[in-house]
Protein backbone atom coordinates (compact mmCIF):
# COMPACT_ATOMS: atom_id res chain seq x y z
CA UNK A 1 0.00 0.00 0.00
CA UNK A 2 1.43 3.22 -1.06
CA UNK A 3 0.74 6.53 1.47
CA UNK A 4 -1.52 8.44 -0.96
CA UNK A 5 -3.51 4.90 -1.43
CA UNK A 6 -4.82 5.45 2.54
CA UNK A 7 -7.40 7.94 3.52
CA UNK A 8 -7.23 11.28 3.36
CA UNK A 9 -7.37 11.70 6.68
CA UNK A 10 -4.74 9.51 7.58
CA UNK A 11 -2.26 11.60 4.76
CA UNK A 12 -3.43 14.59 6.61
CA UNK A 13 -2.74 13.91 10.05
CA UNK A 14 0.71 11.87 8.62
CA UNK A 15 1.89 14.66 7.36
CA UNK A 16 0.79 17.42 9.89
CA UNK A 17 2.87 15.23 12.99
CA UNK A 18 5.63 14.20 10.92
CA UNK A 19 6.08 18.00 10.49
CA UNK A 20 5.35 18.80 14.26
CA UNK A 21 7.99 16.67 15.32
CA UNK A 22 10.42 18.04 13.69
CA UNK A 23 9.87 21.05 14.61
CA UNK A 24 9.67 20.35 18.38
CA UNK A 25 12.78 17.72 18.10
CA UNK A 26 14.77 20.34 16.43
CA UNK A 27 13.98 23.59 18.82
CA UNK A 28 14.50 20.90 21.68
CA UNK A 29 17.71 20.83 20.56
CA UNK A 30 18.35 24.43 19.80
CA UNK A 31 17.58 24.68 23.44
CA UNK A 32 20.26 22.46 24.95
CA UNK A 33 22.83 23.40 22.82
CA UNK A 34 22.19 26.99 23.75
CA UNK A 35 22.14 26.41 26.93
CA UNK A 36 25.79 24.34 26.86
CA UNK A 37 26.94 27.33 24.42
CA UNK A 38 26.19 29.94 27.62
CA UNK A 39 28.28 27.82 30.03
CA UNK A 40 30.93 27.53 27.10
CA UNK A 41 31.01 31.66 27.41
CA UNK A 42 30.84 31.99 30.61
CA UNK A 43 33.62 29.44 30.99
CA UNK A 44 36.52 31.44 29.68
CA UNK A 45 38.06 34.99 30.80
CA UNK A 46 40.55 37.27 29.94
CA UNK A 47 42.15 40.41 31.44
CA UNK A 48 41.26 41.94 29.08
CA UNK A 49 37.89 44.14 30.16
CA UNK A 50 36.16 44.68 26.57
CA UNK A 51 37.05 40.51 26.11
CA UNK A 52 35.47 39.64 29.07
CA UNK A 53 32.57 41.46 28.86
CA UNK A 54 31.98 40.40 25.43
CA UNK A 55 31.71 36.83 26.43
CA UNK A 56 29.48 37.49 28.79
CA UNK A 57 27.36 39.24 27.09
CA UNK A 58 27.60 36.21 24.21
CA UNK A 59 26.69 33.89 27.54
CA UNK A 60 23.53 36.35 28.40
CA UNK A 61 22.27 36.21 24.71
CA UNK A 62 22.66 32.53 24.62
CA UNK A 63 20.71 31.60 27.55
CA UNK A 64 18.12 34.60 26.80
CA UNK A 65 17.60 32.59 23.39
CA UNK A 66 17.03 29.11 25.00
CA UNK A 67 14.64 30.47 27.76
CA UNK A 68 12.60 32.24 24.67
CA UNK A 69 12.54 28.93 22.83
CA UNK A 70 11.44 27.28 25.95
CA UNK A 71 8.54 29.74 26.46
CA UNK A 72 7.78 29.46 22.63
CA UNK A 73 7.45 25.38 23.16
CA UNK A 74 5.40 25.51 25.89
CA UNK A 75 3.04 27.97 24.40
CA UNK A 76 3.01 26.58 21.01
CA UNK A 77 2.90 23.10 22.04
CA UNK A 78 3.50 21.30 18.79
CA UNK A 79 3.75 18.12 20.91
CA UNK A 80 0.04 18.10 20.38
CA UNK A 81 -0.22 18.10 17.04
CA UNK A 82 2.69 15.71 16.65
CA UNK A 83 1.48 13.02 19.59
CA UNK A 84 -2.85 13.63 18.46
CA UNK A 85 -1.56 13.76 14.90
CA UNK A 86 0.00 10.44 15.13
CA UNK A 87 -2.75 8.64 17.13
CA UNK A 88 -5.31 10.01 14.43
CA UNK A 89 -2.97 8.77 11.35
CA UNK A 90 -2.54 5.33 13.80
CA UNK A 91 -6.09 4.63 14.52
CA UNK A 92 -7.11 5.64 10.73
CA UNK A 93 -4.50 3.12 9.01
CA UNK A 94 -5.80 -0.01 11.09
CA UNK A 95 -9.35 0.72 10.30
CA UNK A 96 -8.21 0.73 6.56
CA UNK A 97 -6.63 -2.87 7.05
CA UNK A 98 -9.20 -3.79 8.93
CA UNK A 99 -11.64 -2.58 6.02
CA UNK A 100 -9.85 -3.92 3.21
CA UNK A 101 -9.40 -7.26 5.31
CA UNK A 102 -13.42 -7.43 5.30
CA UNK A 103 -12.76 -7.88 9.27
CA UNK A 104 -14.34 -6.91 12.23
CA UNK A 105 -16.32 -4.65 11.74
CA UNK A 106 -16.32 -4.26 7.93
CA UNK A 107 -17.11 -8.20 7.66
CA UNK A 108 -17.24 -9.68 4.11
CA UNK A 109 -21.19 -9.99 4.22
CA UNK A 110 -22.03 -6.47 4.81
CA UNK A 111 -22.93 -4.97 1.60
CA UNK A 112 -20.48 -2.57 -0.57
CA UNK A 113 -22.49 0.84 0.64
CA UNK A 114 -23.11 -0.33 4.37
CA UNK A 115 -19.30 -1.12 4.79
CA UNK A 116 -18.20 1.74 3.10
CA UNK A 117 -20.64 4.07 5.39
CA UNK A 118 -19.46 2.60 8.25
CA UNK A 119 -16.05 2.94 7.32
CA UNK A 120 -16.67 6.53 7.04
CA UNK A 121 -19.08 6.93 10.01
CA UNK A 122 -16.09 5.85 12.16
CA UNK A 123 -13.64 8.17 10.19
CA UNK A 124 -15.88 11.10 11.69
CA UNK A 125 -16.10 9.59 14.89
CA UNK A 126 -11.77 9.94 15.46
CA UNK A 127 -11.96 13.69 13.94
CA UNK A 128 -15.09 14.25 16.26
CA UNK A 129 -12.64 12.86 19.48
CA UNK A 130 -9.76 15.15 18.50
CA UNK A 131 -11.92 18.20 17.00
CA UNK A 132 -9.06 20.47 18.57
CA UNK A 133 -6.36 19.31 16.59
CA UNK A 134 -8.01 19.70 12.78
CA UNK A 135 -6.35 22.92 12.40
CA UNK A 136 -3.45 21.59 12.33
CA UNK A 137 -3.92 18.67 9.60
CA UNK A 138 -3.95 21.45 6.27
CA UNK A 139 -6.20 21.24 3.20
CA UNK A 140 -3.92 20.18 0.62
CA UNK A 141 -5.46 16.21 0.99
CA UNK A 142 -8.79 17.50 0.75
CA UNK A 143 -9.56 16.60 -2.80
CA UNK A 144 -8.53 12.90 -1.87
CA UNK A 145 -10.92 10.33 -1.19
CA UNK A 146 -11.21 8.66 1.85
CA UNK A 147 -11.91 5.26 0.23
CA UNK A 148 -9.19 4.93 -2.35
CA UNK A 149 -9.79 2.45 -5.29
CA UNK A 150 -6.69 0.65 -4.06
CA UNK A 151 -8.34 0.48 -1.02
CA UNK A 152 -11.89 -1.13 -2.86
CA UNK A 153 -10.14 -3.62 -5.44
CA UNK A 154 -8.39 -5.06 -2.09
CA UNK A 155 -11.61 -6.04 -0.20
CA UNK A 156 -12.75 -7.23 -3.04
CA UNK A 157 -9.76 -10.30 -3.71
CA UNK A 158 -9.99 -13.56 -2.70
CA UNK A 159 -9.48 -14.76 0.80
CA UNK A 160 -5.91 -15.77 -0.43
CA UNK A 161 -5.10 -12.52 -1.67
CA UNK A 162 -6.54 -10.50 1.15
CA UNK A 163 -4.31 -13.05 3.67
CA UNK A 164 -1.18 -12.25 1.45
CA UNK A 165 -1.39 -9.16 1.38
CA UNK A 166 -1.78 -8.63 4.64
CA UNK A 167 0.87 -10.75 5.93
CA UNK A 168 3.60 -9.20 3.23
CA UNK A 169 2.18 -5.33 3.68
CA UNK A 170 1.05 -4.99 6.98
CA UNK A 171 2.58 -7.60 9.45
CA UNK A 172 6.02 -8.12 7.90
CA UNK A 173 6.80 -4.56 6.93
CA UNK A 174 5.84 -3.68 10.52
CA UNK A 175 8.00 -6.17 12.47
CA UNK A 176 10.37 -5.00 10.08
CA UNK A 177 9.96 -1.64 11.09
CA UNK A 178 9.77 -2.30 15.27
CA UNK A 179 13.31 -4.13 14.35
CA UNK A 180 15.31 -1.37 12.71
CA UNK A 181 13.74 1.10 15.39
CA UNK A 182 14.72 -1.11 18.38
CA UNK A 183 18.66 -1.75 16.53
CA UNK A 184 18.76 2.15 15.95
CA UNK A 185 17.13 3.04 19.56
CA UNK A 186 19.50 0.94 21.87
CA UNK A 187 22.58 1.84 19.89
CA UNK A 188 21.97 5.54 20.53
CA UNK A 189 21.16 4.85 24.22
CA UNK A 190 24.58 2.83 24.11
CA UNK A 191 25.97 5.52 22.40
CA UNK A 192 24.37 8.67 24.62
CA UNK A 193 25.64 6.66 27.76
CA UNK A 194 29.05 6.93 26.68
CA UNK A 195 29.23 10.78 26.15
CA UNK A 196 27.16 11.21 29.32
CA UNK A 197 30.01 9.28 31.19
CA UNK A 198 32.97 11.52 29.39
CA UNK A 199 31.24 14.54 30.48
CA UNK A 200 30.99 13.69 33.91
CA UNK A 201 34.38 12.25 33.76
CA UNK A 202 35.56 15.38 31.72
CA UNK A 203 34.04 17.88 34.87
CA UNK A 204 35.60 16.18 37.30
CA UNK A 205 39.31 16.93 35.35
CA UNK A 206 38.18 20.24 35.39
CA UNK A 207 36.91 20.43 38.93
CA UNK A 208 40.46 19.23 40.24
CA UNK A 209 42.28 21.13 37.48
CA UNK A 210 40.52 24.39 38.99
CA UNK A 211 41.36 23.31 42.74
CA UNK A 212 45.14 22.97 41.59
CA UNK A 213 44.96 26.24 39.73
CA UNK A 214 42.25 28.26 41.49
CA UNK A 215 43.84 31.67 39.38
CA UNK A 216 42.68 29.79 36.09
CA UNK A 217 41.42 32.14 33.69
CA UNK A 218 39.42 28.80 31.80
CA UNK A 219 37.01 27.49 34.29
CA UNK A 220 35.41 24.29 32.39
CA UNK A 221 33.18 22.82 34.87
CA UNK A 222 30.49 24.27 34.05
CA UNK A 223 30.31 23.83 30.40
CA UNK A 224 31.46 20.04 31.09
CA UNK A 225 28.27 19.61 33.62
CA UNK A 226 26.02 21.67 31.49
CA UNK A 227 26.87 19.53 28.52
CA UNK A 228 26.47 16.17 30.85
CA UNK A 229 22.71 17.81 31.63
CA UNK A 230 21.80 18.25 28.24
CA UNK A 231 22.91 14.77 27.21
CA UNK A 232 20.62 13.35 30.00
CA UNK A 233 17.64 15.75 29.07
CA UNK A 234 18.18 15.50 25.74
CA UNK A 235 17.56 11.47 26.24
CA UNK A 236 14.53 11.64 28.53
CA UNK A 237 13.39 13.64 25.49
CA UNK A 238 14.03 10.93 22.86
CA UNK A 239 13.88 7.99 25.56
CA UNK A 240 16.26 5.69 23.47
CA UNK A 241 16.12 2.93 26.04
CA UNK A 242 12.49 2.39 26.60
CA UNK A 243 11.75 2.77 22.69
CA UNK A 244 13.99 0.06 22.11
CA UNK A 245 12.63 -2.45 24.65
CA UNK A 246 8.86 -1.36 23.59
CA UNK A 247 9.93 -2.02 20.19
CA UNK A 248 11.28 -5.44 20.73
CA UNK A 249 8.33 -6.73 22.36
CA UNK A 250 6.30 -5.32 19.57
CA UNK A 251 8.62 -7.45 17.44
CA UNK A 252 7.97 -10.47 19.46
CA UNK A 253 4.61 -10.29 19.56
CA UNK A 254 3.64 -9.39 15.97
CA UNK A 255 6.17 -12.72 15.14
CA UNK A 256 4.28 -14.47 17.36
CA UNK A 257 0.97 -13.61 15.57
CA UNK A 258 2.46 -13.62 11.95
CA UNK A 259 3.01 -17.43 12.55
CA UNK A 260 -0.73 -17.81 12.81
CA UNK A 261 -1.49 -16.43 9.48
CA UNK A 262 -0.77 -19.61 7.49
CA UNK A 263 -4.17 -21.48 9.09
CA UNK A 264 -6.30 -18.74 7.96
CA UNK A 265 -8.82 -20.63 6.33
CA UNK A 266 -12.17 -18.80 5.98
CA UNK A 267 -13.15 -14.89 6.33
CA UNK A 268 -14.14 -14.99 9.96
CA UNK A 269 -10.83 -16.73 10.77
CA UNK A 270 -9.30 -13.42 8.89
CA UNK A 271 -10.79 -11.54 10.50
CA UNK A 272 -9.92 -12.94 14.17
CA UNK A 273 -6.47 -12.98 12.78
CA UNK A 274 -6.44 -9.08 11.81
CA UNK A 275 -8.07 -8.15 15.32
CA UNK A 276 -5.16 -9.58 16.96
CA UNK A 277 -2.46 -7.91 14.88
CA UNK A 278 -4.13 -4.89 15.31
CA UNK A 279 -4.76 -4.56 18.75
CA UNK A 280 -1.38 -5.85 19.32
CA UNK A 281 -0.08 -2.49 17.20
CA UNK A 282 -2.49 -0.31 18.98
CA UNK A 283 -1.49 -1.44 21.97
CA UNK A 284 2.29 -0.35 21.49
CA UNK A 285 1.36 2.87 19.91
CA UNK A 286 -0.78 3.66 23.06
CA UNK A 287 2.29 3.31 24.93
CA UNK A 288 4.33 5.31 22.87
CA UNK A 289 1.69 7.83 23.37
CA UNK A 290 1.70 7.63 27.65
CA UNK A 291 5.55 7.98 27.68
CA UNK A 292 5.62 10.90 25.64
CA UNK A 293 2.52 12.47 28.05
CA UNK A 294 4.96 11.72 30.91
CA UNK A 295 7.99 13.05 29.56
Amino acid sequence: MKSQEYPALFCAADKASAAAQEMSIKLSRLTLALLVLGAGFAAVSSPIQCVRSGFAVASAISVALSLSLSIYLKIAKPEQIWYGGRAVAESAKSMTWRYMMAADPYFIDLGTEEADRKFVSDLKSIVRERQQLAFGFGGEFSEQPQISAGMRALRSDTLEQRKSAYLADRISDQRHWYGRQAKSNRKQSSTYFVFITVSQFLALVAAIMLVMHPGSTIKLTGLFTSLASALIAWLQIKQHKEQAQSYSVAELELGFIQERGQYVTNDRELSNFVGDAENAISREHTLWIARRDRA
